[in-house]
Order: C-alpha cells, then sequence, then structure tokens
C-alpha cells in the first residue's frame, strides 16, 4: 500500500468514527475539488464546519480531545494539500476518489460533496456559466450529474451519462481547475499549508471544527 493510500484509508476511518454527520472520505475529495474550483477563494474557517456536521451550523463538538483534533485536521488538510497540488502541478495525473461497490462506481457520493462546495459560495460559480465554451460545459455537466445524484432529474440506468460519469468527473474537474488558475489564481500565502507543517492548535485556540469559540469552551469540553 502506497503512502497516499494509507493515509486515505487512515482519514476514511477517522471520518467514519466521527458519525453519521460528518463526511464520508469521497464526499470530502469532491467537496475538497469543488473547494479547488470555485472561483472564489474558500477559506478552511468557512468550509470545515461542513466536514464534520451535516449541518454547518451544528456546533456540537466532535473530537475527543486535543490530540484528536489535530489528528484529523492534519489528515484532512493533508488530503486538501495533495488533491491541491495535483491540479496545480501534474492534472493529467488527477483522478477523483470513488467507491465501487460490486464493480460499479459509486459517483454519486463524491458529486454531493462537490455540490456542498458549490453551496458555499453560490454566486461565484455563475460566472463558469458564462465562461468559454468547454469550461460551461464542464460547470453545466456538473450540476447535471448533481440533479441526478439528488434524484430532481430522473434517468435510466443504462443512460450514457452514467457509465461515463466517472470519467467525465475528471475532465471536468482539470476543466474547471485550468479556468480557475487562469483567471483566479489564489497568491501564495494564503494556499494552506502542508499538513506536515501544520501548528498543532492550542486550548487557547480557535477549535478546528469550525465553531469559532476556543478549543477549551467547544470540542475541549468532552
Amino acid at each position: 500500500m502506497s503512502e497516499s493510500s494509507r493515509r486515505t484509508k487512515q482519514l476514511d476511518e477517522e471520518l467514519l468514527a466521527l458519525g453519521d454527520d460528518a463526511m464520508l472520505v469521497d464526499e470530502l475529495d469532491g467537496f475538497i475539488a469543488g473547494l479547488l474550483t470555485c472561483p472564489e477563494l474558500i477559506m478552511p474557517r468557512d468550509w470545515l464546519p461542513v466536514v464534520w456536521h451535516e449541518d454547518s451550523a451544528d456546533q456540537t463538538p466532535v473530537f475527543e480531545n486535543l490530540d484528536h483534533a489535530n489528528r484529523v485536521l492534519g489528515l484532512v488538510m493533508e488530503h486538501y494539500n495533495e488533491v491541491a497540488l495535483t491540479l496545480m502541478e501534474h492534472p493529467q495525473r488527477y483522478s477523483p476518489l470513488f467507491t465501487v461497490d460490486n464493480d460499479d462506481v459509486v459517483w454519486e457520493i463524491w458529486i454531493a460533496g462537490f455540490e456542498k462546495a458549490v453551496a458555499l459560495r453560490p454566486a461565484a460559480w455563475k460566472v463558469l456559466l458564462d465562461a468559454d465554451a468547454y469550461t460551461a460545459a464542464a460547470m453545466n455537466g456538473m450540476l447535471l450529474l448533481a440533479e441526478i445524484a439528488r434524484g430532481d432529474k430522473k434517468v435510466e440506468l443504462d443512460d450514457p451519462i452514467m457509465t461515463a460519469a466517472p470519467d467525465k468527473i475528471a475532465d471536468w474537474v482539470v476543466i474547471l481547475n485550468e479556468w480557475r488558475l487562469a483567471n483566479y489564481r489564489p497568491p501564495q500565502d494564503i494556499v494552506p499549508k502542508a499538513a506536515a507543517g501544520l501548528r498543532k492548535v492550542g486550548r487557547n485556540e480557535p477549535c478546528p471544527c469550525g465553531s469559532g469559540k476556543k478549543y477549551k469552551k467547544c470540542c475541549g469540553l468532552n
């Protein structure tokens, strides 16, 4: 097992242990892809609460202790940075993380995560629909898949879009990322640092769950 696969497995286990409200690892992967391709930069303090809770307004403590908080946060940011680095430097290697069930690729969970990123800044994405033909088609394709996953758009199981979705998603993420880098490349000093360099959270610092409270007044109460 590669180091990347080992970290992904560990991240999957940690997210599952947080309970039903936390994202699944493939949902997180789609969410991160959405964060990275959004025309407007979304800071961790705005998106981390969505990872821990289905309802981003829910401030129920999710971590057992400070070490647990730092460990899970580190794994999430490692995955964020791995996807970001791949899209920035080696987009041809980009591969979404999908669950495979009896040889069927379950892309719907991934697209649900992507849609949650869109929901954080809905107005920002509209510019992509008026961009060049390739970018607009990629964005429209993502929105179509989100409709299908929600059940708002009915299609047959043998519809070509259902079987092509996994490959289309990978292609569309790369197209959306290319447009974003060409038009809204963020300054280097606001790109999240590599997880290995993350400073551990202290008890008197903001809780990594994103509640805005100090750790000792939030998850540190457990």
